[in-house]
């Protein structure tokens, strides 16, 4: 059982993404998962159908949605509430070596110098504070400049272990999301008083949103976002509605437009594939992805990732780039 294997580009990153669809499933790492995690001849079918580029890709992508349910140990609740995959130690080691290759441990670039817009991503409250230090650490270093600054998150009450790190963070009157990125950036880029705040309630479960606009002492333009559910009634927002928000009403994009995306290395090849769907195709602009460098998360935003977690994030790419082939064809 191999546990090395060589680089595996990120979907949209090439000419065509479709060709990068397709790379991506007939991948050494990703039929090496299937293959270890089978269990019926229908799974090693898979397997080697995913090696020939058998049939229509998003047939394949189908099924191996349907396989990596195994893997999903969150059950529709928060990555931080998900039970362990009791994952046998050879095992570990081969899903450690398919997520580095898959893009899940670090190790992306930057392309540019110079973007229009930085996008930080919201999450649990390890995410608003890691990612808003490193992406203020990426503009105060001098490795980027920025034209804007925006986080992006959305309303969602703290669940498990949040509450517990918000009071070691210093800030124990945090209970959500937004009020826990917004407090990210104000600390990450020595932000005061927001210039401008504008917002609308709702007493649906994902219909309120919200946008405070700060400037940084050198008058860099600062958003920090609550973006709305495109199905507010039933759940809150999620990725891809907040890059649709930030697009049609907190931005104004235009062809070209280089865009950096700052999230956690785990969750790049998935949430790249869904900026890809929503900002790359639709608006014509340049999308890169980067992933907090382990080294660089501040406490208690460190946390290391086993093999659950690089499964559940490999089982949301695969979902993303269905949805992202979806909308190619």
């Amino acid at each position: 059982m191999s546990t090395h294997f060589d680089p595996v580009p990120l979907v949209g990153t090439g000419v065509d993404p479709v060709a990068d669809i397709e790379d991506w499933l007939a991948s050494p790492p990703v039929r090496a998962l299937v293959e270890a995690f089978a269990r019926t001849d229908q799974d090693h079918e898979l397997a080697r159908d995913l090696a020939a580029r058998k049939g229509d890709a998003a047939e394949r992508l189908a099924r191996l949605d349907v396989f990596t349910r195994r893997w999903d140990t969150r059950r529709g609740r928060e990555r931080n509430l998900a039970d362990d995959l009791p994952v046998r130690p050879e095992l570990q080691q081969l899903v450690r070596a398919a997520a580095e290759a898959l893009g899940l441990c670090g190790g992306t670039r930057l392309r540019y110098g110079h973007y229009e817009h930085v996008l930080v991503l919201g999450g649990l409250i390890r995410a608003c504070l890691a990612r808003t230090a490193y992406a203020a650490h990426l503009i105060r270093t001098g490795r980027v400049t920025a034209g804007s600054v925006t986080a992006l998150g959305g309303h969602r009450p703290f669940v498990g272990d949040e509450f517990e790190l918000a009071a070691l963070a210093g800030a124990p009157e945090l209970g959500e999301e937004y009020e826990a990125l917004d407090f990210g950036t104000r600390r990450a880029f020595g932000l005061q008083t927001p210039e401008s705040v504008a917002g609308e309630e709702s007493e649906l479960p994902g219909g309120t949103w919200a946008v405070r606009t700060y400037r940084t002492p050198g008058r860099l333009p600062v958003r920090v976002v609550a973006a709305p559910s495109s199905r507010p009634e039933r759940r809150r927002a999620d990725t891809a509605d907040s890059y649709a928000f930030f697009a049609e009403r907190v931005a104004e994009l235009e062809p070209g437009d280089r865009l950096l995306l700052v999230t956690t290395a785990l969750h790049v090849p998935a949430q790249h594939a869904t900026a890809v769907r929503m900002l790359q195709l639709p608006f014509a602009v340049e999308v890169d992805t980067v992933g907090i460098e382990p080294s660089r998360a501040p406490e208690p935003a460190r946390r290391p990732s086993g093999a659950t977690a690089c499964l559940l994030e490999i089982r949301s790419t695969v979902r993303a780039l269905a949805e992202l082939h979806a909308a190619l064809r």
